[in-house]
């Protein structure tokens, strides 16, 4: 955790769990992230210190925008017309916007590892300005690792409803994701299941995935 690249900044939000990210550029940071590392179903994180102790808040990328003031922002969405407003209060050049889910917290440990995962809904706000960091493939899966080195997925419902009309595409992407770092045949047989549902439901709910 203590290495990870920081992708950007928090301008807003649009509810408790719900943030926007203003992703870094070359006049930001000397090694700003590359297009694959702030993407659609990226994991993320935030380091949140809480009564002395360190905590990941972990979050996913959903939803990318391009801003350009000089062409006037009076009403940008993250993407259709069913979906939430970005509305950062300051935005003075042309810039990548990211919409990000929260998906829970872990402990952060001494070595820098995490623990204790956790899928419930984070009990503390972000604030403006907080570094958003690329999440690596073994924070994530230890993130998705319940007891007894079960898979837990705990936050995809609540994910499904922040991420509106691309719930399912960013649901998807992160069950592919866990599929490329669970490798046993009962993660992989629950990993199955829970894309065919989540195609299903889709394709019930608005007919446009198959």
């Amino acid at each position: 955790m203590d290495d990870c690249l920081a992708i950007g900044s928090i301008v807003n939000s649009n509810d408790h769990m719900d943030y926007t990210v203003e992703i870094f550029n070359e006049t930001d940071r000397e090694r700003p992230p590359e297009p694959d590392e702030c993407g659609f179903g990226q994991p993320v994180f935030v380091r949140k210190t809480v009564d002395g102790d360190e905590y990941a808040v972990m979050g996913v990328i959903y939803n990318t925008q391009l801003v350009d003031p000089d062409q006037g922002r009076s009403g940008p969405r993250l993407a259709q017309s069913d979906q939430k407003q970005f509305t950062p209060g300051y935005v003075e050049e042309r810039t990548t916007l990211a919409g990000v889910a929260l998906l829970g917290t872990a402990r952060i440990t001494e070595d820098g590892s995490i623990e204790s995962p956790n899928h419930k809904i984070p009990r503390w706000t972000l604030s403006v300005d907080d570094i958003v960091l690329n999440c690596p493939d073994g924070v994530t899966r230890t993130f998705h690792t319940g007891e007894q080195g079960s898979l837990q997925l705990a936050y995809m419902e609540r994910l499904l409803d922040i991420a509106g009309s691309l719930g399912a595409e960013v649901t998807l992407a992160l069950i592919e994701r866990l599929q490329d770092l669970f490798s046993s045949e009962e993660h992989q047989r629950v990993l199955s299941v829970l894309e065919r549902d989540v195609r299903w439901q889709s394709s019930v709910d608005r007919g446009v995935m198959r």
